[in-house]
């Protein structure tokens, strides 16, 4: 039984399949691959929804075919006002231009087929994807990637942003970003060939050295390995009801990646996580005691074990 980072993927035993079973990343330039932007209505894979998927294929490093398609739910397909203000897609263009989402994911997912997958936070995209692939019953996405942003932030260390829009402006690619999926592929393709012009084998194997490689049960992390968006750092933590994990593993996981572990639910605790089916049990004093203080104000976050892991999943990753 262990709980580790391998080559920035998470590793659980016992609920290793409560996970997405996503590829690793590859850090490296590449001749041939995908690469892929999507726009969505928000940060939430398990409740926001794409409305753009885009991609270009290259071969030999030059661009060989393109994708580009607004996608139609068969409910809602409401825009948030500021996602339209951010790249003027509005429910109404969804429906005049757009095809059903079924149809856009099957051919996005022939589109991609077997190659590496390039992209700009590309995690961010993979996950709306890969739960999307995986409700059509399609190919499973399970693709290694390149992250675009890992190069960013090894070429510009110091720099407070490393967004897609602050590499174009710094290499003069353009001043402005479209948040359009095609658009932002091509955009995003532009920063890749310009860092593979001006990276040295010294970068490439600081940019190596970034991939999480952690054992998170038997080390205390260091600040540097823990990072500055670890989920867990500073949380008060409960595990209640049918977890699959090895509960002592989880507590010493806590306590080394900086959180605190806690034997019931108070008013200070920050997440409480249960197996993915104990949210409507009635007898579980933990998640009784969590709706009463939520009631009274407290912020306390009732987590699924499936999205905990996930969680640090994308921790692992980043």
């Amino acid at each position: 039984m262990s709980i580790f980072v391998k080559d920035g993927v998470l590793y659980v035993s016992g609920a290793q399949d409560k996970l997405r079973k996503k590829g690793k990343e590859i850090p490296k330039f590449l001749d041939d691959y995908t690469l892929l932007d999507i726009e969505t209505t928000g940060l939430r894979p398990y409740k926001d929804r794409i409305t753009e998927l885009g991609a270009i294929k290259v071969r030999n490093n030059q661009i060989v075919d393109k994708y580009s398609n607004l996608t139609i739910y068969p409910k809602s397909n409401r825009v948030p006002k500021f996602i339209t203000e951010l790249n003027g897609i509005t429910e109404e263009k969804i429906m005049t231009e757009g095809i059903p989402i079924k149809e856009a994911m099957s051919e996005f997912r022939d589109f991609i087929g077997d190659d590496i997958i390039v992209g700009y936070n590309v995690n961010f995209d993979l996950n709306f994807i890969y739960d999307a692939v995986e409700k059509f019953h399609l190919k499973q996405l399970n693709n290694d990637y390149v992250d675009v942003m890992r190069f960013a932030r090894t070429y510009y260390p110091r720099e407070r942003h490393n967004r897609l829009i602050d590499c174009m402006q710094r290499a003069g690619i353009a001043q402005v970003e479209q948040h359009r999926g095609l658009d932002d592929s091509i955009d995003t393709k532009k920063v890749y060939d310009d860092f593979r012009e001006n990276f040295t084998d010294d970068l490439l194997e600081k940019m190596r050295e970034q991939i999480k490689n952690v054992d998170l049960v038997n080390e205390k992390l260091t600040p540097q390995q823990l990072g500055m968006r670890n989920p867990i750092r500073n949380k008060n933590i409960v595990f209640s009801g049918h977890i699959h994990m090895d509960v002592d593993e989880a507590h010493q996981m806590i306590d080394n990646m900086a959180g605190q572990n806690q034997d019931s639910v108070d008013s200070a605790t920050n997440y409480l996580i249960m197996g993915d089916h104990d949210f409507f049990m009635r007898d579980n004093e933990d998640l009784n005691r969590a709706r009463q203080l939520i009631k009274n104000g407290s912020r306390i976050k009732r987590l699924s074990e499936s999205f905990f892991l996930s969680m640090l999943d994308d921790w692992a990753r980043n």
